[in-house]
């Protein structure tokens, strides 16, 4: 048996990485583990994190079994799966999107999300909101203080997520406890805005990016309310604090991976590593994660590594997120359940079979759906009425929408998502409603989930 590592990366994007053909080297670790291993051009089944997940997990879609705000018992966990194999099973993370009262923990001996621990001023907080008429005028004086701090002053008041030494901390320490064969699922939140300095990480990529914490996160706010009013010079700041945070959560990973060796003998551990979605940086004029179906939000990074691997090298098959789970369950040589919508990387590289991506999310009570193909990009927002058709071959920018110029290819990808629609009505049932606590409440809006 191997031990198993799957690592997710929230917010991060294939092509800010250097093993995916960035200039800067702001992922060593990262990209030693995909020259040793295979890599994959993948793209992911929704754009943001809640959405993103089920498919990571359960190799499911997000719209399936009643929709993404909460995991259904219908869908099997990938740690359900591994721990048929006599696996010690463990998760961390600070997500609270992912956490126990959305049905994340189901499979895992030991599920540290972060609640349970949040920070002094987070707990201030949830304490005002819990105990104080939200008509007040002491709870809506707080309130706004709260937001004028943040947004005048740059203070992040309370502690929207666990920064990556911390969960791999976490993590090692569990790992050190293990007896047995493990698997091992660790989510890191640091390439997720807010982007915050770190300055030895610049120092080590050549940047400085002339902020302070209280700067940067005065900056989020204006990049996420204002995209159009940020300057040259504030948007290479966004983007070198960027890459900071991807270079400094490269380095607890390169951490969590020596210690995991290390603990397994002789065999090097299996490594699984991926993104739920990437950041946009203008490209479509918005910053952050919205709803878009663009390949910047899309396009995410899929590495395998270790002894188990027999293939090396980037891969030509285009792949996705539902393909995670299989993977993980092929590594621990476990069975994979028939409910999984993808496919082992294992068997899938050099096959040369590509799959044709399918994506989708809901807001507001509106879909948007999106299939790719290796040529084109069909995207639909359902209830809007737009559809866009780009050729990827001769437009990876997505700048030139044809759908006057290709209305046969537009139709003919538009009835896979109708057909789409309809297998997942099929699965439709409904789902419990969640009580959110005043505290996940506010920790998800300081991280823009909701407004």
């Amino acid at each position: 048996m191997t031990n198993i590592v799957l690592v997710t990366i929230d917010s991060l994007r294939a092509d800010h990485l250097g093993y995916y053909g960035y200039d800067r080297e702001t992922s060593p670790v990262i990209d030693s583990l995909a020259a040793d291993g295979l890599s994959f051009d993948a793209y992911a089944n929704s754009s943001w994190t809640r959405a993103s997940f089920p498919s990571i997990i359960t190799s499911t879609y997000p719209l399936e079994f009643g929709g993404f705000e909460y995991l259904s018992d219908q869908r099997t966990t990938v740690g359900s799966v591994v721990s048929e194999g006599d696996y010690e099973t463990a998760a961390f993370h600070s997500n609270l999107w992912l956490s126990r009262d959305y049905n994340y923990g189901r499979g895992f001996d030991q599920f540290y999300d972060s609640k349970t621990d949040p920070s002094l001023l987070a707990k201030l907080r949830a304490f005002v909101k819990l105990n104080l008429d939200d008509d007040g005028i002491v709870y809506r004086t707080l309130q706004r203080l709260y937001d004028v701090t943040e947004e005048k002053a740059g203070v992040d008041v309370g502690q929207t997520y666990k920064d990556a030494e911390t969960i791999t901390d976490e993590a090692i320490e569990w790992i050190e406890s293990t007896t047995g064969d493990f698997f091992v699922w660790v989510h890191y939140m640091d390439v997720h805005h807010p982007y915050v300095p770190h300055s030895k990480i610049s120092a080590d990529l050549g940047i400085d990016p002339g902020v302070s914490e209280r700067e940067a996160i005065q900056l989020r706010r204006k990049m996420l309310e204002e995209p159009e009013e940020i300057s040259d010079d504030e948007y290479q700041t966004l983007v070198d604090l960027y890459d900071t945070e991807i270079r400094y959560t490269d380095t607890h990973i390169g951490r969590l991976i020596d210690v995991a060796n290390q603990h397994g003998g002789d065999e090097d551990t299996a490594v699984v590593l991926t993104s739920d979605h990437g950041d946009e940086f203008r490209e479509h004029g918005q910053f952050s994660h919205t709803p878009t179906m663009y390949d910047e939000v899309l396009h995410v990074p899929i590495i395998v590594s270790g002894a188990d691997v027999k293939e090396t090298g980037h891969q030509d098959e285009q792949v996705e997120l539902l393909d995670i789970a299989p993977t993980v369950a092929d590594l621990a040589d476990v069975p994979t359940p028939d409910s999984y919508r993808g496919r082992s990387l294992l068997a899938a590289a050099g096959s040369g079979e590509d799959v044709d991506v399918i994506s989708e999310t809901w807001q507001n009570d509106e879909y948007k759906l999106s299939v790719r193909t290796p040529e084109w990009k069909y995207i639909w927002d359902r209830d809007a009425g737009v559809r866009e058709l780009y050729h990827l071959a001769s437009d990876p920018d997505e700048t030139q929408n044809v759908i006057n110029d290709q209305p046969d290819i537009a139709d003919n990808l538009q009835e896979r998502l109708r057909e789409h629609l309809e297998e997942l009505r099929e699965t439709n049932e409904t789902l419990p409603n969640v009580s959110m606590d005043n505290e996940t409440e506010a920790r998800l809006k300081d991280l823009g989930y909701l407004e």
